[in-house]
This record gives structure tokens, sequence and C-alpha cells, in this order.
């Protein structure tokens, strides 16, 4: 298998477990634990009990790179799931993931009007 397609598995994985995780964790705080699929049950029991010894941002991070390791495998994913690329913070601290174009001014509709675009 090729080493994008490896790329492509890990990026769905990792968007899958990272949303998967925070929905289990939501449903559990809703009291919606029993009705979780059994998978789910025991990543988040694992997770309440590092609570104990770790942070709540240490312990969230290892579930969700648990989750993801096993959903990486499960889609195909070839010798141990790779690390994700960390985002790269702007100046201000946030991370971009968008650029987005400037809006058009009004001088500038004006100057394409007059132009006939």
């Amino acid at each position: 298998m090729s080493s994008s397609s490896n790329t492509s598995i890990a990026k769905k994985a990792r968007t899958k477990a990272e949303a998967d995780f925070a929905t289990w964790l939501m449903m559990a705080k809703l009291g919606g634990f029993d009705d979780l699929p059994s998978n789910a049950q025991s990543f988040l029991i694992n997770y309440r009990a590092r609570l104990e010894t770790m942070s709540e941002a240490e312990s969230t991070a290892l579930a969700v790179r648990e989750v993801y390791s096993a959903y990486y495998s499960e889609m195909g994913g070839v010798g141990a799931a790779p690390e994700p690329k960390a985002r790269t913070p702007t100046a201000e601290g946030k991370v971009v993931r968008f650029q987005r174009r400037p809006k058009p001014q009004p001088v500038d509709r004006l100057r394409a009007i007059r132009r006939g675009q």
C-alpha cells in the first residue's frame, strides 16, 4: 500500500476518532453511557481511570490516540498509525485552517462595473 494511501487513511481515522470520542464523552455525561457500543464504553472506562493519575487534557489526548490507532487499523492502514502533523499556530496563537480572500470593496465593484464585468 502506498504512503499516500496510508496518509489518507490516517487523516480520516484521526478526524473520525476526534469526533467519535467527543460524541461518546457527551453522551456519557448526559446519561447515555449504557447506550454506547462496547468499544466506546471501554475507551471511556480507560479514559476515566486515567483521570485519577493525569490531567483531563492528557487523558483525552491519550484516549483519542487509542481510538485513532484502532480506526487506522480497521480502515486498512499498514503498520502503526502515524503521529499526526502538528497544526501550525499563527502569530496570534490561533490555528489557521483556511485562508479567506478579502471581501471586495465598493471601489473594486465600481471598477468591475465600469469594465463591464
